[in-house]
Order: structure tokens, then C-alpha cells, then sequence
């Protein structure tokens, strides 16, 4: 599905906007049972979000932990992101651009990798993520700056959903056209 508004709506909170991200997607979703619609939000930010959507679609609500890997140089430049099992993806333009090595690449993707298998152990206590074999994935966050993190929950739930929705209330124009032309 590749929906979008003209007007991009400003909400109060999370909350809200999650209300009306479930009540937009509504229309797109109802063939399928709620039962077999899984939506993850991207912790932490948008399980908020993901909450309200879950909860206006009667579907189940699961947390997926990705995290961002930053560059050595500006931490809050994304060169890419980590997922759950072992998913890895770059922004190889990003990478190139700084002259890092793949051996470097590799020593910053092993350390944040870490990194989330530790948060998602904390936020799961043991608990198995829900199954997304057969399943419609709605994958929700709370915007999308660079898109690293939504590529790599993409790329994740792609192995084995049998269909993929990308759900998020702000995005910065050229990665939303990213995600419209691409899917990731």
C-alpha cells in the first residue's frame, strides 16, 4: 500500500496520532482476520503509536527492538541499522562517503547488535516475539528521520509475513519517497 496524505497532520501526542494512523489504515486491512495482523512497533518510540493502531484494528501488538548505527564521526548520522536476527542493513552511500572499511563498518554493527540484543532481552523478559509467518506485518513508528531503523524491521518482517505495511505519522520527505518507490 502506498497511501499518503496531501496535508500532513500535526498531533498532540503519540497517542493521537496512532488513533489516526489505525482509523487510516482501517479501510486497507479489513480483509484480513485480525488475528492474522500483527502490528510491531519499533521500540521505543513507536509502541505508543503502534498501541492505538493495534487496538482500533483489533490486531495483535508486539514490540520489534532495532537500533540506528551511528557513524563514528556524528553518532547521530545513520549508517545503517540492526535488527533481530542478526539483520543488518546500510546506507552504503552514507559508508562511502565517510571512507570507513567494511572491517570498521562491521566492528560498529557487532557493537550495536549488542547493544539491542541486551534492550530487547530487557523488554521482552523471555517472552517469545509474536509470529509473523502467514501474518499481515504493520510495522509502526513515530516518524521516520532516515529510515535506517524501519529498513531493517522491513527487512525482518519480509522474511517470513506474507505482506508488509509500512505505518508512520511524519517522515522526511526524501525517505518517504524512498519507502513509496522502494519499499525500504
Amino acid at each position: 500500500m502506498k497511501r499518503r496524505h496531501s496535508a500532513e497532520p500535526r498531533f498532540a501526542d503519540r497517542w493521537q496520532a496512532g488513533q489516526f494512523l489505525g482509523d487510516a489504515l482501517a479501510p486497507f486491512v479489513a480483509d484480513v482476520r485480525p488475528a492474522d495482523r500483527v502490528v510491531l512497533g519499533l521500540a521505543r518510540g513507536g509502541v505508543v503509536v503502534a498501541a492505538e493502531v493495534a487496538a482500533r484494528l483489533g490486531a495483535i501488538l508486539d514490540a520489534i527492538v532495532v537500533r540506528k548505527i551511528g557513524s563514528p564521526f556524528q553518532p547521530e548520522l545513520a549508517i545503517g541499522a540492526v535488527g533481530p536476527e542478526g539483520v543488518r542493513v546500510f546506507n552504503r552511500g552514507v559508508v562511502a562517503d565517510l571512507g570507513l572499511t567494511e572491517p570498521e563498518v562491521s566492528d560498529l554493527a557487532d557493537q550495536v547488535a549488542r547493544t539491542r540484543d541486551l534492550l530487547n532481552d530487557e523488554l521482552r523478559g523471555g517472552r517469545p516475539a509474536a509470529r509473523l509467518e502467514g501474518k499481515l506485518a504493520i510495522l509502526v513508528d513515530d516518524g521516520l528521520a532516515t529510515g535506517a531503523s524501519m529498513r531493517a524491521a522491513v527487512t525482518y518482517a519480509r522474511r517470513t509475513a506474507s505482506a508488509v505495511i509500512v505505518a508512520v505519522p511524519t517522515a522526511a520527505p526524501d525517505v518517504l519517497a524512498t519507502f513509496e518507490t522502494h519499499g525500504t
